[in-house]
């Protein structure tokens, strides 16, 4: 037997949801899915608003794949909330696995719900002012995975420290497969209208909206 429509859409979220629970790229795709459920509903709630005007036959029917989409979409957000990597890696790896880790897992939250979390955040700040406190951000790399850590911090100085340390890096002209030149110089700027910004001032680079 053929399955119904709603089955089928069901098995849609349950998918999204699934996989939202292992693959921090669902969490993109589901940002994606709520706002083309939002746009498609709109557009589907007005042709019916007309319909419904001129006195044609109107069904629910056409709202069905918009409120798929978008519970779809949220259903892959709140699984990617609920799963994911811890914020900071174990304090017995090298410091440089160590900032690795935490830059990368700093962008995976932001693909996610996660980024609500705000302890996330503050434990990667904590974890990575101590490392530069110890002197053990060394390497051009460290610094920018530091710097982006520290651009999402709380107050002027980390902005500030995020811009110290991203300057100091694209200084030495770092062009890697993690950091392309492009990206460094970026995140330099970015930390510089941050800071600014931060203490009242204007930014420079229009990097902020």
């Amino acid at each position: 037997m053929k399955p119904s429509r709603p089955v089928v859409l069901g098995f849609v979220v349950v998918a999204v949801a699934m996989l939202g629970l292992f693959f921090d790229v669902v969490g993109m795709l589901s940002y994606l899915l709520v706002v083309l459920g939002i746009l498609s509903g709109f557009v589907v709630a007005v042709v019916l608003g007309v319909r419904l005007a001129l006195r044609r036959k109107v069904t629910a029917n056409p709202l069905l794949y918009p409120g798929t989409a978008i519970v779809a979409g949220a259903a892959g957000l709140f699984a990617g909330y609920l799963s994911g990597p811890g914020p900071v890696p174990p304090s017995s790896m090298p410091p440089s696995e160590q900032l690795a880790y935490m830059h990368r897992v700093d962008q995976s939250d932001r693909m996610t719900l996660r980024f609500l979390n705000t302890s996330r955040d503050d434990q990667r700040l904590a974890r990575t002012r101590k490392l530069l406190q110890a002197g053990q951000v060394t390497s051009p790399e460290d610094q920018l995975n530091a710097a982006m850590v520290f651009q999402h911090g709380d107050d002027s100085s980390d902005y500030r420290t995020a811009y110290e340390l991203a300057s100091a890096a694209c200084s030495t002209g770092v062009d890697t497969k993690v950091w392309p030149k492009e990206l460094a110089d970026w995140l330099r700027r970015a930390a510089y209208d941050r800071w600014m910004l931060s203490i009242g001032q204007e930014q420079k680079h229009g990097t902020q909206e």
